[in-house]
């Protein structure tokens, strides 16, 4: 579907990056833009020519008198008149759709509960080295819309599963779903209606299109698809796809299966990061990348901030920052990875998770847990046979976490990791989870 603009009265809701960048794009193409924001105090300055802004929220009148309506993925569509507008005519996108219309590119869209941001960004530096003119974005640092009016190879977007809500026609060339946990369950009904929000991303695509699936999560597969199937897997030969078989990535892509590259071959290559690879070299195969191009870029890949990011070693002790595992699933795959037991500081603000899962994974892989946040009494509860558990009752974000840190390298020995996994977001005490991390790293960096 391609949404004429030019003259057309459009509300944008919500002013995060999206919606930003999306009023931008409307007023560019001719519309008369209203950007409304329940948070917002005022207008970030400049704002473009034939873009209103209205703070303190919005009014029925403000969508109906719109000939379409862009949702920024931060805002629920709970939150709005969804039958009024239906029985109105008034059309709902989201930001994806807005700008995929008008991109010519091949799309690829990645999205799954954990690691979305490391595979879009490897997907990106493979293509990248391989010569090709690639934009990277969406959910992960540029918004979908700064990708429209260049001329790419491919455009590469992680997209999260409040951007796949408001979906209509977005049809990717390639998409993949890395795997689904428990998350976001206090936007969500249910962990179903979760899961089908994910399913969303293979809804539009045709025969000649490519869906990438977790052959060891099943929950990633949906019910009907019309694209053609691929597979990745670190369990299980695959008739077609990418897998891990005796310490070497193979492909059954195009017939026979072929070595990519050795499991050393992939920077920081444990636990879910082979997944991350995995899932990449299914992706750049079918783009055309040549195996020995995927090789050299996994061999110089050197992951993201905040994912099981290595910090120092200090007194023999090793400290880890993984504040991106803000859900139940990310805390399990990265103590999951670890080879033995670690001094763990979890917690923060609750995304009505279940803590029980983790209960087995807790007993045999912390040797000491340091809880933090608004969570930290429901995590205690849950974890409450574990023999050496702490709360740090402290509602500051940085003493919380100072003292943890404190008491963590006390008890931990040489040779020992502390890592901080949350299972949480962040938003309890600080900003992000950038913010979280990045204040670990300072204080290990202080370390006497």
């Amino acid at each position: 579907m391609t949404h004429k603009i030019k003259g057309k009265k459009v509300t944008v809701v919500g002013m995060g990056k999206s919606g930003l960048s999306a009023a931008a794009l409307l007023a560019k193409e001719g519309a008369e833009v209203l950007i409304v924001d329940d948070n917002a105090l005022k207008a970030p300055l400049p704002l473009a020519s034939g873009i209103q802004f209205k703070h303190g929220g919005w009014n029925e009148a403000d969508l109906m008198d719109a000939e379409f309506v862009v949702l920024s993925p931060g805002v629920p569509r709970s939150k709005l008149p969804i039958e009024v507008l239906e029985k109105a005519g008034i059309p709902l996108i989201s930001e994806i759709e807005l700008a995929a219309s008008r991109i010519s590119a091949p799309i690829i869209a990645i999205t799954g509960t954990n690691g979305k941001s490391t595979t879009t960004t490897l997907v990106g530096q493979i293509l990248k080295n391989w010569g090709l003119n690639v934009f990277v974005g969406g959910n992960l640092g540029l918004p979908l819309s700064e990708a429209v009016n260049t001329d790419w190879d491919f455009v590469v977007a992680e997209l999260s599963s409040f951007q796949l809500e408001s979906m209509q026609a977005f049809r990717p060339r390639i998409a993949a779903l890395l795997n689904i946990t428990p998350d976001h369950l206090n936007r969500y009904d249910s962990f179903q209606n979760y899961q089908e929000t994910k399913w969303r991303i293979f809804e539009n695509q045709h025969p000649d299109d490519h869906a990438i699936f977790n052959r060891d999560d099943p929950l990633t597969l949906p019910p009907t698809y019309s694209a053609d199937a691929v597979y990745f897997s670190k369990n299980h030969a695959l008739d077609r796809g990418v897998y891990l078989q005796d310490g070497i990535i193979k492909s059954t892509i195009w017939g026979d299966a072929e070595d990519i590259c050795r499991l050393e071959d992939i920077k920081g290559g444990a636990g879910h990061h082979i997944e991350n690879a995995l899932a990449a070299c299914a992706i750049t195969q079918l783009c055309g990348c040549a195996n020995k191009g995927i090789t050299q870029s996994l061999r110089t890949f050197k992951g993201l901030p905040h994912r099981m990011e290595f910090i120092r070693t200090h007194a023999g002790v090793h400290y880890v920052n993984d504040s991106k595992g803000t859900n139940v699933g990310a805390l399990k795959q990265s103590l999951e990875s670890m080879p033995k037991a670690v001094i763990l500081i979890a917690g923060g603000r609750d995304k009505a998770a279940d803590f029980s899962t983790l209960q087995k994974v807790i007993q045999k892989k912390v040797k000491h847990l340091f809880l933090i946040g608004e969570a930290r009494h429901k995590m205690a509860a849950c974890f409450s046979d574990h023999p050496a558990l702490e709360t740090i009752d402290s509602s500051d974000g940085m003493k919380a976490m100072e003292i943890a840190l404190s008491r963590a390298a006390a008890t931990a020995r040489s040779g020992e990791t502390v890592l901080l996994s949350p299972g949480c977001a962040s938003f309890d005490m600080f900003q992000s989870y950038e913010a979280r991390g990045n204040g670990f790293k300072t204080l290990v960096e202080a370390l006497p």
